[in-house]
């Protein structure tokens, strides 16, 4: 029933530094005509919103130079993106004449004004990883500009009449387009529309980093029209370009086109933010009748203080941890949870500790023949035990998040709408300490990181079930493979679950501070006087009588059954025979 552990790892924690996620990416360098850098691509990158990996190098430019950038790289699809002043952006994917086969990239740009540029090294699809050149120098006499395609300027709030005819640019598939670009930036949720009566209508977003949304028929009344609509939150500053199109090779005709800021979809408009999290977090290191864990009681606390710092925690949520999370304490304070949840809250459900597996018999609802079990303070509680308590928490909507080994056999849970698991491992396999994030699970730190902010993607100060479970296991990936193990030794890889049952990657998990709060949520629910969690940064609910301070064990990691540290598998704060 081992979780995890390695004391060298813990103290090495703090020398680590954790990779950035999803921000603007500060340059790695800078570049000039005539110089050659050799570099790569790698998961300790920032990552551009699209996850696309990227270096970033600085170009001091002056009005009217000409510059020939090239990249190349053998390990993966080069993409170069220029921005600078004067909303100067341009982007290339592959060398037009390039040799073949080759996937690399050139710009042969003429700057527009004084200024520093950015040069972008990324990749065209996203994730991909590997060595590259860049090479900036003086284009040969005659080298012909790199130029943005033709696009008509358009302004939010307009409405244009256009019309596709023979001899207009073509897409590649030999439909004809008409281009249009407007600038926006990051968080501004548009609205592009074309109809037509001539034809069955495409429309496609370009983003500044080069990905792209697309649209053929779009849903009016519940019924398929032909006519095209993106309704998308920006995830950049920059230029965006619209290409206006048809779905069949050829057709010509009249159309409508418009822009506009999107009021957002039905599902999140009337989602409140403020303090809105009712949290139950219960979070075990110190264990009387096994072995300690590193970290797993901050990992409680943590979130506790982060949600709280956010503005987004319940006056009424409750924290355990250690000797507090009994199975007494913990089931009293389901109780309360669920007489001050209302119809506004998400309920989160947090356990970091021990997990373990019991035998059972085989059924339906246990085809191996194992209970899973969530190990308290003083004693186990299996799955089934759980079930109830989860359930009689009614909320918005409930997160369910387990950090322990075998946690994905509480996927089980997920039986209801508005219910959202996340679980740190599948249901017969081990979970990692967290150790270079002086955390107790990988699970439970990105989910604070993420809640809080860092996993709004788009930047409209909504975090969703998408953005929010795409985040988890984007940031987990950068791990690598992580070592796990089942009961009976067979060794395989920790892999982070997500359960969204009913719910749609656009719903509101958190609504953050800094963005549109809806004022007409419902009042919160509140406890008799007195009995509401206290507003501190450790609040105690239930404690019992602290125990005395114990000796540590000689060894850090061991299992209930008394198996010699030598023998227990892993690397990094492995939790080997049960978390």
């Amino acid at each position: 029933m081992t979780r995890m552990l390695l004391g060298l790892a813990i103290a090495l924690a703090g020398l680590l530094a954790a990779p950035a996620v999803a921000q603007e990416a500060q340059p790695v360098g800078s570049i000039a005509v005539g110089q050659s850098i050799a570099g790569e691509l790698s998961s300790n990158d920032a990552q551009r919103r699209s996850g696309k990996y990227e270096d970033v190098y600085i170009l001091e430019g002056r009005r009217g130079a000409r510059v020939d950038l090239r990249l190349a790289s053998d390990a993966f699809d080069a993409y170069l993106v220029v921005t600078g002043p004067e909303g100067f952006n341009l982007a290339n994917d592959d060398e037009e004449g390039g040799a073949a086969g080759a996937l690399h990239s050139r710009l042969v740009m003429e700057l527009p004004a004084d200024g520093r540029y950015r040069v972008a090294v990324t990749t065209f699809r996203a994730g991909e990883t590997g060595a590259y050149r860049l090479e900036a120098a003086a284009p040969a006499a005659g080298a012909e500009l790199t130029r943005a395609e033709p696009a008509e300027p358009i302004r939010f709030g307009a409405t244009l009449s256009g019309s596709l005819v023979e001899g207009d640019a073509r897409r590649g598939g030999g439909e004809y387009v008409d281009r249009y670009r407007f600038t926006a930036r990051r968080g501004q949720r548009v609205r592009i529309e074309m109809s037509s009566t001539a034809m069955d209508t495409h429309l496609t977003l370009s983003r500044p980093d080069g990905t792209q949304d697309v649209n053929d028929d779009t849903q009016v009344d519940g019924r398929t029209s032909t006519d095209s609509r993106i309704d998308t939150v920006l995830a950049e500053d920059g230029e965006y370009v619209i290409a206006a199109s048809s779905y069949r090779d050829g057709e010509t005709g009249a159309y409508r086109l418009s822009l506009a800021e999107s009021p957002g979809i039905p599902r999140q408009a009337n989602v409140p933010g403020g303090p809105r999290v009712i949290a139950l977090l219960v979070g075990v290191s110190d264990y009387e009748r096994t072995s300690d864990l590193a970290n797993t009681d901050d990992d409680a606390t943590e979130l506790y203080n982060g949600l709280r710092q956010a503005g987004m925690l319940h006056p009424a949520s409750i924290v355990l941890t250690n000797a507090e999370a009994t199975t007494q304490a913990v089931t009293a304070a389901f109780g309360r949870i669920a007489q001050a949840a209302g119809p506004d809250d998400l309920f989160l459900f947090l356990f970091s500790g021990h997990g373990d597996q019991v035998d059972v018999a085989v059924s339906a609802a246990e085809l191996d023949g194992r209970a899973e079990t969530i190990e308290l303070y003083d004693a186990a509680m299996t799955d089934a035990e759980l079930a109830p308590l989860f359930a009689a928490v009614r909320a918005r909507m409930s997160l369910l998040v387990i950090d322990a080994c075998y946690a994905g056999g509480f996927r089980s849970l997920v039986d209801r709408p508005n219910v959202v698991g996340m679980f740190s491992s599948e249901e017969d396999l081990t979970s990692l300490v967290a150790s270079r994030f002086q955390a107790g699970g990988f699970l439970s730190y990105f989910l604070r990181t993420g809640i809080s902010g860092e996993a709004d993607d788009d930047g409209d100060r909504i975090v969703t079930a998408g953005e929010l479970s795409t985040y988890i296991r984007r940031r987990f990936r950068r791990e690598g493979d992580v070592p796990a193990t089942t009961r009976e030794d067979e060794r395989n890889y920790q892999n982070i679950l997500v359960e969204r049952g009913g719910v749609h990657i656009d719903d509101v998990i958190v609504r953050l501070s800094g963005g549109r709060q809806v004022a007409a949520a419902a009042p919160q629910r509140t406890l008799a006087p007195g009995r509401a969690a206290p507003p501190a940064p450790r609040p105690v609910v239930y404690a019992p009588p602290r125990p005395a301070p114990r000796q540590a064990p000689d060894r850090e990691a061991y299992d209930m059954g008394g198996t010699p540290p030598a023998q227990i598998h892993g690397a990094e704060g492995t939790k080997p025979d049960g978390a």
